[in-house]
């Protein structure tokens, strides 16, 4: 096995672990050893919280792309609910990110694809689903 293929094997089992932490406790939490793991792999809690956010985005856009080759209606609404029923099944990951609400240039370039692919600005619909969740 190659080294960056070691390294890219670290990082997604050690974000598995910490997101189980999260959705064990509920908290935001995550415990010290796991944090010094996770300031050697990726260099900082920042970059850990960027990578966390950067694979939320590919479900979803994964998600998106079937949407979009078929689209529904309203596609404003279904986009909305797409949102929202990724963010309940993955709770962990709305309790991590909501935790540490810092946007990202990962965050700036998704709102930009979003809104050039469908119309809809991420920033209100992040906003609008959780007042409805």
């Amino acid at each position: 096995m190659s080294m960056a293929w070691e390294e890219n094997h670290r990082r997604y089992d050690l974000v598995n672990a910490a997101l189980a932490e999260v959705a064990r406790t509920g908290r935001p939490d995550v415990p010290a050893d796991l944090a010094a793991e996770i300031n050697e792999v990726f260099g900082d809690f920042d970059a850990f919280l960027c990578d966390v956010r950067r694979r939320w985005y590919l479900t979803f856009d994964a998600r998106l792309d079937y949407l979009l080759e078929n689209p529904p209606p309203d596609l404003d609404r279904a986009v909305a609910d797409l949102w929202r029923d990724l963010d309940r099944e993955r709770p962990a990951v709305r309790v991590l990110l909501e935790a540490h609400p810092v946007r990202t240039a990962v965050d700036a370039h998704h709102r930009d694809v979003l809104l050039a692919a469908t119309g809809v600005d991420q920033f209100d619909l992040q906003a609008r689903t959780r007042r409805v969740s």
